[in-house]
């Protein structure tokens, strides 16, 4: 957990060619804690490479397609001294850091989390945008779904993660600070991966709607093709500019339902029972990360 420059290291299975290449750093989750934006930060970079698609679960769902379809993911990355994938299932499935170790005990992590109420409620609502339940009230959907609470045990799953790589190798950042200043949060990144954390990319400054849905799906698949042939052509910067004219930013817009408006709130009880759960392991946190405290209301009604 530290932001200390580092030269950049080329993973050290290199050597062999293009097909060997891999991540040199992985974004672990927690889901719904910024991950996304810590993506594009490393997408805008010029000396970065991110995987396409940004989640590809390979040290959790698909570790049976082996490492040459893992590695085949960053090939298109092999001139880049960092290369950069995130895949939160990583986060809190017991299995992967010992994984992620086997494959390369070099890897540098990042793990992002955020309170744990705020993120327990925002993966319901990603639940509802997935169309796996319809829009239920928070408790309905906790009853089907208990990963709600278990990805929010935060000490549990970071002291494993700790243990198999040790301190030095992991960046733990909250998910309210980046918000507060991203550029001051990409740049931290930056100094972690060993990058020039002098680049500032328009695509700091872009807000994104956590919690939406497209009134016309189609409408925003187009788009979203669009910006990735730009992506993939290196001109990260130049999709940012294009999405911040009036004429595209407005279109956005008209196009993203806030999901907030259509899933009911939390409950005052929904927030007793959420803060109750996470209390024990909250408490631990801390300690975890060498904070006095955090910027969390949870952390303030546990401890107030």
């Amino acid at each position: 957990m530290t932001d200390t420059p580092a030269a950049p290291q080329r993973d050290h299975q290199t050597n062999a060619g293009p097909s060997r290449i891999g991540p040199t750093l992985v974004g672990i989750g927690a889901q719904k804690c910024a991950s996304t934006f810590i993506h594009a930060a490393l997408g805008a970079h010029p000396d970065a490479a991110v995987s396409d698609p940004k989640e590809l679960d390979f040290f959790s769902a698909y570790f049976d397609r082996g490492y040459q379809w893992y590695r085949s993911h960053f090939a298109h990355g092999a001139d880049k001294p960092v290369r950069f994938e995130a895949s939160p299932s990583y986060f809190y499935d017991p299995r992967c850091p010992d994984r992620l170790n086997a494959f390369d005990p070099e890897i540098k992590i990042v793990c992002l989390l955020r309170d744990p109420v705020a993120r327990a409620y925002s993966n319901h609502l990603h639940e509802v945008i997935k169309g796996h339940i319809p829009p239920l009230p928070f408790h309905e959907g906790l009853a089907n779904n208990p990963a709600y609470l278990e990805q929010g045990l935060y000490s549990q799953h970071l002291g494993r993660w700790l243990a198999a790589l040790g301190r030095d190798r992991v960046l733990v950042m909250l998910a309210e600070e980046i918000s507060a200043d991203p550029v001051a949060a990409a740049q931290k990144v930056y100094r972690f991966a060993g990058l020039d954390d002098s680049h500032v990319s328009p695509v700091l400054h872009e807000r994104r709607n956590e919690s939406d849905r497209p009134r016309l799906p189609t409408l925003r698949r187009v788009l979203r093709a669009g910006g990735e042939q730009l992506r993939n052509i290196g001109l990260e910067d130049t999709l940012a500019r294009v999405k911040s004219t009036g004429p595209v930013s407005a279109l956005l817009r008209a196009n993203s339902q806030n999901m907030r408006d259509v899933v009911p709130p939390l409950r005052d009880s929904d927030i007793t029972t959420l803060r109750t759960y996470f209390a024990d392991d909250l408490r631990q946190l801390p300690t975890l990360l060498g904070r006095d405290s955090l910027p969390w209301e949870s952390w303030a009604a546990v401890t107030g």
